[in-house]
């Protein structure tokens, strides 16, 4: 009885990674360039590792989160694992005048390969596909389309741009197993925020979306150059939260930890 609790519990953990993980882990990744609030244009990249702690009912798993530079482009990846369950997930992304859109999105766990995702973001024929899927998918693709880690980059670019309008809000439209979901979030004020990584400054963020029951709630350190510190969302009875752990957030990134 209690192996079947904790293969439950923990599948539902990994399983959580993705779904609620949309805006964690990767403010870290660029310069110190502020773009003005008229234009988004490129804001400087810089290779990054961070280690992020994530709790659910009892149970937390560790979540590693990385940025490299692979040729002309950048590779955004995260993987994490407890006991015999695994996530990964690994974002292909490019930089253009307008700012920073995503070209692939691949997402793999152990236990359901039902749930993978392999999107394919072709902005020279307008389509997004998944023709991996268990059931391909296919749709014209728009400007503001983006995935679940290549999203995560361009709300920070969206914070140093200045880029939400003037009651604090911004949206992002996210693509996920052929589904097209709208998030809206907002700023909440300031508030200090003590992690294991030290104590901080924040600017709080909330992410909802229209329908849904779920909140999620973002502290960002202006001090870490908007680096996210702590995140938690709110479902009915279920909380799960995001704590930073540790993070190397050099322009220059040390071989290792």
């Amino acid at each position: 009885m209690t192996k079947h609790y904790r293969k439950a519990a923990s599948h539902t953990l990994i399983r959580s990674l993705t779904a609620w993980l949309i805006f964690s882990l990767s403010s870290a990744a660029m310069g110190d360039t502020v773009a003005s609030p008229e234009a988004t244009p490129p804001i400087p990249l810089h290779p990054y590792r961070a280690e992020y702690q994530i709790s659910h009912n009892g149970l937390s798993t560790v979540a590693k989160r990385e940025l490299a530079r692979r040729g002309e482009h950048w590779v955004l990846s995260q993987n994490a694992r407890i006991f015999f369950l695994k996530v990964d997930e690994e974002a292909l992304i490019e930089t253009t005048d307008s700012g920073l859109r995503p070209l692939r999105y691949d997402y793999e766990n152990s236990v359901s390969s039902k749930r993978n995702q392999r999107i394919r973001f072709d902005w020279q024929r307008n389509t997004v596909a998944d023709k991996k899927a268990r059931k391909p998918w296919s749709f014209e693709l728009k400007d503001n389309y983006t995935d679940q880690l290549s999203s995560q980059l361009q709300l920070r670019q969206q914070l140093l741009a200045g880029s939400f309008d003037d009651n604090g809000h911004i949206e992002q439209t996210i693509i996920s197993n052929g589904k097209i979901k709208t998030y809206r979030i907002e700023k909440l004020g300031e508030e200090s925020v003590e992690t294991a990584l030290g104590n901080f400054d924040t600017v709080k963020l909330r992410r909802h979306r229209e329908g849904s029951s779920s909140e999620t709630f973002i502290w960002m350190a202006p001090e870490l150059n908007y680096l996210i510190v702590k995140m938690e969302q709110v479902e009915d009875d279920d909380n799960f939260s995001l704590e930073i752990l540790k993070a190397d957030i050099r322009p220059a990134l040390a071989q290792q930890w």
